[in-house]
């Protein structure tokens, strides 16, 4: 029985991606995981400077400064030996290759790994095209828990789940990179009106936490509530649907601000379409546009922006659906990796 331990900065998103990749291992490998908890209190400076004293090749920060600068809990025992050690998000780094070379456990890292050095890790599946190091290997989508069969277990498992043709749209809102103006929720309304009537459906919509309460309110006025099969309004009552959605949907609509919301769309194994306000700015470095140009040219999403949402016809033919879960294929590649 080999052990992994898992290293959360407390991000659900990553976390998520970290436990995904430790249940596929799981379904192929006898193996127990445990979770560590890490809450780093650097700043920007202080994380440049234990970056730099850390080194090339990552050496290990002393336990005492595991607790009192990362506040790692539980902190493991001196003599613990995992067998692997997995982590997501920039935060648990420090925490993550400290603890790999004490023990001298590989250490798994899934995301964009900047600005650490590919070195400091065993194996780093990035989404990123522009992460290119020794150890890095590029993936098609992020790890999530998401899967078709899990999708429409969902659909399948709830009560008020719509008898009749619905597709279903996914939306965030306002992040750095991407910013709602009235007229982009207007154009969004104006196009989920006329498909739905165009196409003889209704929708399964649901909001976000990051959407807000205004825009929410925008949206709403402008959208014909008959065409609505269900709504979830975040700010008003939230309720986790997601998945019974994209279970139930024919095809799903998802707002690019989220990669989360996007992959976990692709993952459903749906035709999925990416949709951006009229203001993005990404910067120079980011991973997105290679991440999402790839998911295109793979056939799993096609983008437009709102305003073409709200003119355009939709075809929803011709999607080359991604039927195999993400973290299954990764197990393998590192189960070989490993030699386990």
């Amino acid at each position: 029985m080999r052990n992994a331990w898992i290293i959360s900065e407390g991000s659900p998103g990553h976390i998520s991606q970290s436990v995904g990749l430790a249940a596929a291992l799981k379904e192929k490998i006898p193996l127990t995981v445990q979770t560590f908890e890490c809450r780093p209190r650097l700043n920007g400076v202080m994380r440049s400077v234990v970056r730099a004293w850390m080194g090339s090749q990552g050496k290990p920060l002393s336990r005492t400064r595991l607790e009192n600068w990362l506040h790692v809990q539980p902190m493991p025992a001196p003599d613990a030996k995992p067998d692997l050690i997995i982590s997501s998000g920039g935060k648990s780094v420090f925490a993550g290759r400290s603890l790999a070379a004490q023990t001298g456990a590989p250490y798994v890292f899934l995301g964009e790994r900047k600005p650490y050095r590919s070195e400091w890790f065993h194996t780093v599946f990035t989404p990123s095209t522009l992460e290119r190091g020794v150890n890095d290997f590029l993936i098609e989508m992020i790890p999530t828990q998401i899967t078709r069969a899990r999708v429409e277990q969902a659909a399948g498992e709830w009560p008020e789940r719509p008898n009749e043709r619905v597709w279903a749209m996914i939306v965030g809102g306002k992040s750095a990179s991407h910013s709602f103006a009235p007229s982009d929720w207007d154009a969004l309304a104006a196009g989920m009106n006329r498909l739905a009537k165009a196409h003889g459906i209704r929708w399964l919509l649901t909001t976000s936490r990051r959407t807000g309460a205004e825009s929410e309110k925008h949206l709403r006025a402008k959208l014909s509530s008959d065409l609505l099969a269900k709504g979830v309004w975040w700010s008003e009552n939230p309720e986790k649907k997601v998945a019974a959605f994209l279970g139930a949907a024919e095809v799903v609509f998802v707002t690019q601000d989220s990669v989360t919301m996007v992959t976990e769309a692709v993952a459903s194994a749906r035709p999925v379409l990416v949709l951006r306000p009229a203001s993005v700015n990404l910067p120079a470095n980011s991973f997105l546009p290679g991440y999402f140009d790839n998911l295109e040219r793979a056939g799993r999403i096609r983008r437009m922006s709102f305003k073409t949402f709200s003119q355009a016809g939709i075809d929803t033919s011709g999607f080359s659906l991604r039927e195999r879960a993400v973290t299954d294929e990764l197990a393998e590649l590192l189960l070989a990796r490993l030699h386990w």
